[in-house]
């Protein structure tokens, strides 16, 4: 089986974005973008100065991609919103993304007319990551977060599955069943999101099909395509530029606020932002509460999180050492002090932080799952969280460069079986 993930829609998409972003007159509106940009409070700080033009590329490609992949007739399946840059198809993708995007997520999109009918078929591996199914009415130029108006999760698709994991879901403007989405008038995006609690396991495999295509369907010219990126770039750039603005409230720095359940009842996030001083560090304890999921990561001022591969910028449920009552200290700070859980801010003194609870148990204590969040300093860290040596921290890293890598693998999971989980064997066999 090739990685879910290597497909050629997923080709297409990405060699017609890239030569989309690089047309003079879609630069140009990135060039008036970042005038906008310019004139942002966050702008005169140092570390939003400096990440100014990452965020900025960031979100181009990704409205980029959207529109790449924006045929309501024709839809495909598309892995989009995804930062860090990787080397595939005999290109170099530089990374898209918007709103504390996730490095355990794998975010794909499909376009869809809300008059239409569809069936979006999945495969699950035996060991699969957390799952989810959104359908959420678009705003207009794509310049908004979407109106969730159904969803699916793995606990609601497994059940359903046959022998070898697939399960058809339905999409449509009349009701048809546990496994269908309802939609309505007007333009929709499909959302997949697979959560991993461990870099070793498998995306699902993800397919749609338009069952009633218009008649009188002609493909978009490149034209077509640039013309309406223009059109919605100013929008698209100012609402993720202000994302961070009514972000949880712009909370003071250093506390978390939440957690908060997301639209359809498919998990919890709590957030806010960090300030901290070269010598300082953020104590944040955290019950994982029995979730199949928990996430915990870091991000710059524009909410754009750094490269994620060789930096311990983010920590989920299976690159932590818990505490005793299996609870999770994870310490934010600037320079290693040496603790299991350390999240490197990579340089950033300020930024804002996120975590998340999917596949919550229904009788979760939430008002216990943030136990303490202290600022200290490095020096005056508690003496009973987990450590971790020289020689371990390089394993850490290195293990994570090599699990992430395996994501742009055309053939997937290539990895050593020795110390794998079980999933990388089924995987293989496949």
């Amino acid at each position: 089986m090739t990685n879910p993930l290597y497909t050629p829609d997923q080709e297409a998409a990405e060699k017609l974005a890239l030569r989309l972003i690089e047309r003079a007159d879609v630069r140009a509106a990135r060039e008036q973008a970042r005038h906008g940009m310019l004139a942002d409070p966050a702008a005169a700080t140092v570390d939003g100065n400096m990440a100014l033009d990452r965020a900025l590329d960031q979100w181009v490609l990704g409205l980029a991609m959207r529109e790449a992949n924006g045929d309501t007739a024709d839809p495909r399946v598309v892995w989009n919103v995804s930062n860090p840059p990787r080397r595939w198809f005999g290109h170099v993708y530089h990374g898209a993304a918007v709103a504390v995007d996730n490095p355990d997520n794998f975010n794909r999109e499909i376009p869809i007319d809300g008059e239409g009918h569809y069936r979006i078929d999945l495969r699950f591996s035996a060991d699969p990551p957390q799952f989810s199914v959104v359908i959420e009415m678009e705003p207009d130029h794509h310049a908004g977060l979407g109106h969730n108006i159904g969803a699916l999760t793995l606990q609601d698709l497994r059940p359903h599955c046959d022998s070898e994991g697939r399960v058809s879901v339905t999409v449509g403007p009349k009701g048809g069943g546990p496994l269908h989405l309802q939609s309505r008038p007007g333009r929709i995006q499909i959302y997949t999101r697979d959560s991993q609690c461990d870099w070793n396991q498998l995306p699902a495999e993800v397919s749609v099909e338009r069952l009633d295509p218009p008649a009188d369907w002609q493909a978009r010219s490149e034209d077509e395509i640039a013309a309406t990126i223009i059109a919605d770039m100013p929008a698209w750039v100012r609402f993720w530029r202000g994302f961070k603005d009514d972000f949880l409230g712009f909370p003071e720095p250093n506390r978390l606020v939440g957690p908060n359940g997301r639209d359809g009842n498919w998990g919890y996030l709590a957030g806010g932002r960090f300030a901290l001083g070269d010598d300082e560090a953020l104590l944040i304890t955290l019950d994982p509460a029995d979730s199949y999921y928990t996430g915990f990561q870091i991000t710059d001022p524009w909410t754009i999180a750094p490269d994620p591969m060789l930096r311990l910028a983010s920590l989920n449920k299976a690159q932590v050492t818990p505490n005793a009552d299996g609870t999770v200290t994870y310490v934010l700070a600037l320079a290693d002090p040496g603790v299991a859980n350390w999240i490197d801010t990579c340089g950033l003194h300020e930024g804002w932080m996120l975590t998340r609870w999917q596949g919550v148990p229904a009788d979760a204590d939430l008002a216990s799952m943030i136990r303490e969040v202290r600022l200290t300093t490095l020096d005056a860290l508690p003496d009973d969280l987990p450590t971790v040596d020289l020689a371990g921290r390089r394993n850490q890293i290195a293990t994570r460069a090599q699990a992430f890598a395996r994501r742009t693998s055309e053939g997937g999971c290539r990895c050593s079986l020795k110390g794998r989980s079980s999933n990388c064997a089924t995987w293989l066999k496949t």
